[in-house]
């Protein structure tokens, strides 16, 4: 590389930087660095191995990624980076990534918990207050789902819950109250990791087929298809040690659903414990390393270490 071009792919990469929350073109970037387009793009993928709004997407995607992990909602996130729809941003964060923004939130909120917090930094997840009823939580999710979605669908969501109080019905936690309103806080979680709508619906039966005498075929007939397999495929599932799109939204479940158990984790068994946070790190490392995240992965390696994994 000659002098001349490291200064310009140095100064480019730099008004880059500068202007990420812009809507940036080729054209742009052309006029400023004094090239034609076709050379300014040329000299840029033979310096860099990508096209230059290959480039600026993905820094886009990289600095909402650590918003996202700093607590900020997925779709201002999106917002600030150009995107304009919460399904447009994850379709897009899953491509570069192969894992959902949902993954960050989630990673932020065990984190928090696996360091010595309750997992519920306010930024991330107002926690409601011990023995709330069923139907404050359902005004909950409901007011959650709706800032997250541009739009909801209201009517499909209270059917949903209707049957999941059906389907729990006459279950009671050990503290007396009733058991749906653990799948319904596991589902506040989801909606506050910004997870999909199916994989909130599933959070609402996280045990069902465990814990109550459901079906396969009552599941595919009161709720969305996707819901209903999700649902299915979360039976004796275990968190793996790589992410994927096959086992993403199965895995947040998994990890919301133990989020909200973790009042109760000092409770544990020593080895269950260790168990289930070296299951939930082995997770998580694959994606801090994806992102390129060094801070993430330093800190996620400090935690084997605490818990001598």
């Amino acid at each position: 590389m000659t002098v001349k071009t490291c200064s310009f792919i140095n100064d480019s990469l730099r008004y880059i930087e500068d202007h990420l929350e812009e809507n940036l073109t080729v054209a742009e970037f052309a006029e400023q660095a004094g090239y034609s387009e076709s050379g300014f793009s040329r000299l840029f993928r033979r310096q860099m191995g990508c096209s230059v709004l290959e480039y600026v997407r993905r820094r886009k995607l990289l600095k909402a990624s650590e918003l996202i992990l700093n607590g900020v909602k997925v779709i201002d996130a999106a917002f600030q980076y150009g995107w304009q729809t919460h399904s447009g941003f994850t379709k897009a964060f899953r491509q570069e990534f192969g894992f959902s923004p949902s993954l960050l939130r989630a990673m932020r909120m065990q984190a928090d918990c696996l360091n010595g917090g309750n997992g519920m930094n306010h930024f991330l997840y107002r926690i409601p207050e011990e023995h709330t009823p069923k139907e404050y939580l359902f005004q909950l999710l409901k007011k959650e789902m709706t800032e997250n979605e541009n739009v909801i669908d209201v009517e499909e969501l209270k059917k949903v819950y209707i049957f999941a109080c059906q389907v729990y019905c006459g279950l009671k936690r050990y503290s007396g109250d009733e058991y749906v309103t653990h799948p319904l806080n596991t589902a506040l979680i989801l909606a506050q990791m910004n997870a999909e709508k199916n994989t909130v619906y599933a959070g609402m039966f996280c045990d069902a087929l465990e814990k109550t005498k459901v079906t396969k075929e009552e599941l595919k007939e009161n709720l969305p298809l996707e819901a209903a397999v999700l649902v299915q495929t979360l039976n004796n599932y275990e968190l793996e040690n790589q992410v994927s799109s096959e086992n993403e939204e199965a895995a947040l479940i998994k990890i919301a659903e133990r989020l909200h158990n973790m009042r109760t984790v000092r409770y544990m068994d020593e080895t269950v414990a260790k168990k289930k946070v070296k299951e939930t790190l082995e997770f998580f490392l694959p994606a801090a390393r994806k992102l390129g995240n060094n801070k993430l992965v330093e800190k996620l390696n400090d935690l084997v270490l605490r818990f001598g994994l």
